[in-house]
């Protein structure tokens, strides 16, 4: 079994009642009141609480407060460029934003991942390439199919108009047209 926790240095303040909590966050936010003066309030109120571990616990607000401005501000642009883009994978989009949230994760959680077990890391891992095959798997199925389906269409319309050479021939390169609009469509 692993190392018991050290307990957080500003512990003191998350033991504190809801109301009192609350106070503080106000304080904090609404009234930018100084760190003394939240304390001296918390001893007003019975509780004793050091300078430091308001400062610890203030900064754990912000950093969390600005955390959720920037995911808003990150969520808004997303909705801005998928209502202009309608043909935009919102699979895709997704996916790509929750890799992104997961590497950021991982980043800023040292401490949490080195204590990690190997194998749960490992899972992790193995989960993440297995999806990452299944969606490049689809994406071959998908055009694939649309490949097969254009050939059935191509076959079908030029044996309507053999008999008409000319217009057979501008069918052709009205059709490989198209095709290479797809593949270029794919490569973006």
């Amino acid at each position: 079994m692993g190392k018991p926790r050290k307990p957080r240095s500003d512990a003191k303040i998350y033991q504190l009642p809801k109301s009192v909590l609350d106070g503080v966050n106000e304080r904090l936010v609404n009234y930018n009141m100084s760190y003394a003066d939240i304390v001296a309030w918390l001893a007003g109120q019975g509780y004793k609480v050091s300078q430091s571990s308001l400062s610890r616990y203030a900064f754990k607000v912000f950093e969390s407060a600005q955390r959720v401005a920037d995911d808003l501000e990150k969520t808004k642009y997303i909705i801005d460029v998928i209502g202009r883009n309608p043909d935009l994978d919102t699979t895709e989009a997704t996916s790509a934003i929750l890799k992104s949230g997961l590497l950021q994760k991982i980043s800023s959680a040292e401490e949490e991942f080195n204590n990690m077990p190997i194998e749960k890391a490992g899972r992790l891992f193995v989960q993440l390439a297995k999806a990452e095959a299944d969606r490049k798997r689809t994406d071959y199925a998908t055009k694939r199919k649309a490949e097969l389906a254009f050939d059935q269409m191509e076959a079908d319309l030029l044996a309507q108009v053999r008999q008409y050479p000319d217009l057979a021939a501008q069918l052709r390169d009205v059709l490989n047209q198209a095709r290479t609009r797809i593949a270029n469509a794919d490569l973006e």
